[in-house]
């Protein structure tokens, strides 16, 4: 086997190239070591807002983020083009301020489209909103034009009642002064010479369809369905004389009729 000859020379220009890789892997480490704590665009700002959440180092923001390595160095470079829209939400929730505050700040592109295809949707939920909060207020100036205006159709019904009862009633009505005067000056006068003048009151009760309850000093049994006793002792059935009669409108007792055991005195 032939003999290896190693001179001095050789060795020494092994050892000097040994020396300078080993001094370049120690600079390139340094140097990444360094570049990693400090030096990359968004650096300055992310360590402030690190130190208001409590977050040592970037390993403790990496773990706490739920970021890969990468996704923080793309994160402090100001990539935003290779950083999920979920990671920059996290890293947003982390420091505890809204995403577009974090993405202005950081200057981050919006041409991620994942980022810009949210900004899309959130401008077209944007869009969706103002458009229902149009459409609520056009409803409630609806609603509002609609009880006004229901308001003055309550005012001219009221009036056309009004005006409608004042017809029927008033023959009754123009009469009933001169009644009163008469009444007054001839109190002898036959009250049967006045009941024709109440004929008018009898057609608006039978026009607005009020059935009367009984007849003046009818005698009946008590119903308290439709009767009101003059004494509380008086019994269902108990033959009873209606003093007052009362009224009903479609079944609905209006006013009962007024009933007592006896009749007024001197009648009979």
């Amino acid at each position: 086997m032939p003999m290896i000859v190693i001179s001095w020379d050789n060795v020494a220009f092994l050892l000097t190239v040994g020396a300078v890789i080993i001094s370049g892997v120690g600079f390139l480490s340094l140097l990444l070591s360094v570049s990693y704590t400090t030096g990359n665009r968004n650096d300055e700002k992310l360590l402030g807002w690190m130190k208001q959440a409590g977050i040592s180092d970037w390993k403790a923001l990496q773990q706490k983020s739920g970021l890969s390595e990468i996704a923080v160095w793309h994160l402090r470079d100001g990539d935003g083009e290779n950083i999920k829209f979920g990671e920059l939400a996290q890293v947003a929730k982390v420091f505890s301020m809204p995403l577009g505050t974090l993405l202005d700040k950081l200057g981050l592109p919006v041409e991620n489209p994942e980022l810009e295809a949210h900004r899309v949707k959130s401008e077209q939920l944007k869009h969706e909103a103002q458009q229902l909060e149009e459409k609520v207020d056009s409803l409630y100036k609806e609603g509002l034009r609609l009880h006004e205006e229901i308001q003055q159709q309550k005012l001219e019904i009221t009036e056309a009642f009004r005006e409608s009862t004042f017809t029927q009633l008033q023959s009754l009505l123009t009469n009933y002064p001169s009644i009163h005067q008469m009444v007054g000056a001839k109190p002898e006068l036959p009250a049967k010479n006045l009941l024709s003048m109440f004929a008018p009151l009898d057609n608006l009760l039978k026009e607005w369809g009020y059935e009367q309850i009984g007849k003046p000093w009818e005698q009946v049994a008590y119903n308290p369905q439709v009767h009101q006793p003059d004494n509380p002792d008086i019994a269902e059935g108990e033959q009873v004389y209606v003093r007052f009669v009362g009224y009903q409108h479609q079944g609905k007792i209006l006013c009962p009729a007024k009933v007592s055991r006896t009749l007024p005195g001197g009648a009979g």
